[in-house]
C-alpha cells in the first residue's frame, strides 16, 4: 500500500500455491528466510531442487491457507529497514488484487507466475487437473481483468502477466487476450523449462522476433541492456556503458521493455559507476528508452519521473509511457 501512496503504477506479486492451491504473493515457495516458518512448522523442513536450485526450508506448497496466514514476514536483507518484522501476514493473489483495486486512482497488477513447471509437476496440482497458469488466470478473470494494452476494458484495470517461462506463456497466449512479458535472466542462464538453452538464445534477433508472437513485453535483467564500451576512458555514471542493442531489438518487434530491478543503494550502482539513482534512471530512460521499470524505490523513481516532466513538458505515467496500441497474437487471434 505504501508503494501505492508513493506513486506506482503496477504493484508486482511473485505467485506461489499453497497446499490447498491458494495463490498467495511470496517471492518463492521456499519462505524460511523471509517469515517464521521454520520456527513454527520445523517439522517440515526439507530439501527440493526447483528448476537446478537445491531449497532446504519451509515451502509454501507444504503449508495450507490457514496455515500460510499464522507465519509473519520478515525483511531478509540486513541493511534495509527490520523494523516491520513480524507485523504483517503473507497475503493472497486476490488481497493484493484489492489494494490495487481499492486505490484512489488507476493502479494496475503485475502477477509473476513462479515456478510453473514445477508446480504443475506436484501431485496436488496434477490431482486437481489444472496448472498454476490457469490458477492465477481464473483469479484475474474473476475479478475482471481482460483485453490487450491499451483497449478499454485494460485501460480500466491494468494487468501484465510475467514469468521466466517460455512455455507458460505461450500456453497463456491461448487463453488469454491480458498482455503478457517474458522475463529474462542472464545471458547465460538456462531458460527453467528449456534447460537445455540459455536465455541468450531469445534474445538473439530471431529469438525477440519469437518472443513477439506471444509475448507483449520483454522484463529483461537491466544488465543485460547494457555492455561496456571498448576502451573508455570515463566511466561516471554510465559514460563505459553503452546498449547491448537488446532494447532496440524488443523495440523493433513492437514490443516494451520492463527491465528490473532499480534499487538506491550505492552497492546496485557500482556496475555503471552512478553517482545516484537518479543518474541511472537518467541513463535508462533517456538514453536507452524504456516504457517502464520495476524498482524497489518507488518514491524515487516518481520523483524522477516529476522532475523529467517539469523538465520537459512531457507526462511520465502509465498513460504516456504506455502509448502502444495492443496487437493481436497469432496464438489467440480474438484479442
Amino acid at each position: 500500500m505504501t508503494e501505492v501512496r508513493v506513486g506506482a503504477d503496477f504493484i508486482e506479486c511473485d505467485v506461489v500455491l499453497t497446499k490447498d492451491l491458494v495463490p498467495v504473493c511470496r517471492h518463492e515457495p521456499l519462505v524460511s528466510g523471509t517469515t517464521d516458518a521454520d520456527a513454527k512448522f520445523p517439522s517440515l523442513i526439507k530439501s527440493i531442487i526447483i528448476d537446478g536450485v537445491n531449497y532446504t526450508g519451509v515451502f509454501t506448497t507444504d503449508l495450507t491457507l490457514a496455515e500460510v496466514k499464522t507465519l509473519r514476514c520478515r525483511q531478509p536483507l540486513a541493511d534495509r529497514d527490520q523494523s516491520f518484522n513480524g507485523l504483517f501476514a503473507i497475503p493472497t493473489l486476490e488481497e493484493y488484487i484489492a489494494i490495487a483495486k481499492g486505490a484512489n486512482r488507476t493502479v494496475g497488477i503485475y502477477p509473476e507466475t513462479k515456478h510453473p513447471t514445477w508446480h504443475d509437476s506436484l501431485p496436488i496440482v496434477k490431482a486437481a487437473q489444472t496448472t498454476m497458469s490457469d490458477i492465477v488466470l481464473n483469479v484475474l478473470k474473476k475479478h475482471g481483468y481482460k483485453g490487450p494494452v491499451n483497449s478499454k476494458a485494460w485501460s480500466r484495470q491494468p494487468a501484465f502477466i510475467q514469468s521466466f517461462e517460455v512455455g507458460n506463456l505461450k500456453y497463456l497466449s491461448r487463453k488469454t487476450c491480458i498482455p503478457l512479458v517474458q522475463l529474462l535472466s542472464d545471458w547465460n542462464t538456462p531458460i527453467p523449462d528449456m534447460p537445455y538453452m540459455n536465455y541468450s538464445a531469445i534474445m538473439s534477433e530471431e529469438g525477440v522476433k519469437e518472443m513477439a508472437t506471444y509475448a507483449s513485453g520483454v522484463g529483461p535483467s537491466k544488465g543485460t541492456l547494457v555492455r561496456a564500451k571498448v576502451g573508455a576512458n570515463v566511466t561516471a555514471n554510465g559514460a563505459g556503458l553503452e546498449s547491448s542493442g537488446l532494447a532496440e531489438r524488443i523495440r523493433k518487434n513492437g514490443m516494451q521493455a520492463h527491465p528490473y530491478t532499480f534499487r538506491n543503494e550505492a552497492r546496485y550502482l557500482s556496475y555503471g559507476s552512478f553517482a545516484s539513482a537518479m543518474d541511472e534512471f537518467e541513463f535508462f530512460f533517456v538514453k536507452l528508452g524504456l516504457e517502464g521499470a520495476f524498482t524497489d524505490y518507488t518514491g524515487s523513481l516518481r520523483q524522477y519521473f516529476t522532475m523529467k516532466a517539469q523538465e520537459q513538458g512531457r507526462l511520465w505515467n502509465t498513460g504516456a509511457v504506455i502509448n502502444r496500441a495492443g496487437r493481436p497474437k497469432p496464438h489467440n487471434p480474438k484479442c
